[in-house]
């Protein structure tokens, strides 16, 4: 009976591991030592670590998101240099980071000239706000008031008899969004706004 020969120790690092891998699975009792080579625990660390050499390596970061089976069986992708798959953050709501840029489109309630034709603008830094209906010349500003949820801007203008025309913008947080409403003597109209598309 031909004896089995055992399996030689394998060198050092990974760029000596096909050639061993060759030596110890040829010939013509390559099954038999191929068995000897893969049973019990030592076995199955050392296939572990020859599939992760084989595959993990040329796994990209693209790739690597669709492999989650094979990332749990095989270590993760974090073997192959990819950043762990964790859950999305979640985006804070208006309430929680008010500040910046929210823009939406009016829609009127009331009035004959309304400023619904294009997109109104409002901006929210922590010490003062503005609000442009079709994001135009007429700005209304205000001071912001983060802890009570009150956002309010106005302007005052006068009319041809020098009478004061008052224009009016409250808004609220609602989710990730505000939900505003805009008055005018001529004019009454709501709006949603939302973060600007990146």
């Amino acid at each position: 009976m031909a004896s089995v020969r055992h399996p030689q120790k394998p060198p050092a690092g990974r760029t000596g591991l096909w050639p061993w891998l060759a030596r110890n699975t040829e010939g013509p009792h390559s099954r038999v030592r191929a068995a000897v080579l893969f049973s019990g625990l030592k076995g199955i660390v050392m296939l572990r670590s020859f599939l992760r050499a084989r595959v993990l390596r040329r796994v990209s970061r693209k790739a690597c998101a669709p492999m989650v089976g094979l990332a749990v069986v095989l270590g993760g992708c974090a073997a192959a240099g990819a950043p762990a798959l964790t859950p999305a953050a979640h985006a804070a709501s208006a309430a929680e980071d008010p500040y910046g840029d929210w823009v939406g489109m009016l829609v009127r309630d009331k009035g004959s000239n309304c400023p619904t034709a294009e997109e109104s603008l409002m901006q929210i830094m922590p010490k003062h706000m503005l609000f442009a209906p079709q994001t135009g010349t007429l700005v209304l500003r205000g001071v912001p008031d983060k802890q009570k949820q009150h956002y309010h801007a106005q302007l005052v203008l006068q009319d041809n008899k020098n009478h004061p025309v008052v224009l009016v913008f409250e808004a609220h947080p609602v989710g990730d969004t505000f939900e505003g409403v805009y008055g005018a003597s001529d004019c009454r109209a709501h709006i949603t706004l939302k973060r600007p598309e990146k």
